[in-house]
C-alpha cells in the first residue's frame, strides 16, 4: 500500500461513536471510510453520501479494509467478529460480548490462526493500561457506575438507588448496552467473576460517573471519572477517545506515540 494513501476503515454502527469517527476521518484525513453498516441508513447517507451503506451484516467480513470499527451492540459483535478476524483487524467498543468465555476464547484462537488483532479501546476509562499491566498483582476491583435511568435503558425514569450489585459477568447479561466500562475492565483486569459491579440510578444526574477501586499487592487506587451524558448510553468523552484510538491504530507516521 502506498504509504501516503490513507488506510481504509469500515464502520459497524453509526451512532454517537461511529458518527464521530467517520466525521473526524473525513475532516482530518487520517483514514478513508470505505463502508458503513447500521440500523438506519438515513443519517449515514446524509453525512457520507459517497460511502457505500451495507444493508446486510454478513457482507461486512468480505470488505477490503484495513480495520473494521464496531460501535453497535453485543449481539453484533458475537455475530460478526470471528468472520472479520479471519481476514483483517477489528476494533470493538462493545465489551459485554466477551463475558461469554467460549466466545472470548474463540476470538483469541481466530486471531492467532489468522495473524489478526482485536483492538480494545480505553474509551472513557482512564488508567485502563495500569489495570491491564497490573492484573497479575491486583486482588480486587470494584466499579460503581451512576447514570440517569434513561441512560440505563430503564422504563421508569424515576428509578433511584442501587439497581445491581454483584459480579460483572451477570451485569453484562442484565445490562448488555450499559456496562461496557465494567466489561472492559474485567476483560483487561482480573476477569468477569472477580470484578464487582454496582449500578446506581440517579434521576437528577446529567453525567455518567464511574468510581473504580483497585486493591492489590502493594497498590491501592481510586479512580473517579465523569462525563456529560450523551443522548443514549455513551458519555461525551468516549467518541473523542475513540477517534484518537483509531488514529493511533491506522497511523503511518513515525513519531512519539502513546503505547
Amino acid at each position: 500500500m502506498n504509504a501516503d494513501k490513507p488506510k481504509k476503515i469500515g464502520l459497524i454502527g453509526y451512532g454517537m461513536i461511529g458518527g464521530a469517527i467517520a466525521k473526524a476521518a473525513r475532516d482530518d484525513g487520517f483514514a478513508e471510510v470505505a463502508f458503513v453498516h447500521g440500523l438506519d441508513q438515513g443519517e449515514a447517507a446524509e453525512a457520507l453520501p459517497e460511502v457505500p451503506f451495507l444493508d446486510e451484516l454478513s457482507a461486512v467480513a468480505g470488505q477490503d479494509v484495513d480495520l473494521v470499527v464496531e460501535a453497535a451492540t453485543a449481539d453484533v459483535v458475537s455475530a460478526i467478529a470471528l468472520d472479520v478476524l479471519k481476514q483483517r483487524d477489528m476494533l470493538t467498543f462493545t465489551m459485554t460480548a466477551f463475558s461469554n468465555d467460549d466466545f472470548r476464547e474463540a476470538v483469541r484462537e481466530q486471531c492467532r490462526a489468522s495473524n489478526t488483532r482485536l483492538y480494545i479501546p480505553h474509551g472513557g476509562i482512564l488508567a485502563l493500561d495500569g489495570i491491564n499491566d497490573g492484573s497479575t498483582v491486583i486482588d480486587e476491583i470494584k466499579i460503581t457506575t451512576t447514570k440517569a435511568p434513561r441512560n440505563l435503558g430503564l422504563e421508569d425514569l424515576a428509578t433511584e438507588g442501587v439497581i445491581y450489585d454483584g459480579p460483572t459477568r451477570a451485569a453484562c447479561d442484565v445490562f448488555p448496552r450499559n456496562v461496557n466500562v465494567h466489561a472492559c475492565i474485567a476483560l483487561c483486569g482480573i476477569g468477569f467473576d472477580r470484578t464487582h459491579s454496582i449500578i446506581v440510578a440517579d434521576p437528577e444526574t446529567t453525567k455518567m460517573a464511574h468510581v473504580i477501586e483497585v486493591k492489590g499487592d502493594g497498590l491501592e487506587w481510586r479512580i473517579e471519572i465523569a462525563a456529560t451524558a450523551g443522548s443514549g448510553v455513551t458519555g461525551v468523552y468516549t467518541p473523542v477517545s475513540g477517534i484518537n484510538t483509531v488514529k493511533r491504530i491506522v497511523s503511518q507516521d513515525y513519531d512519539i506515540v502513546l503505547a
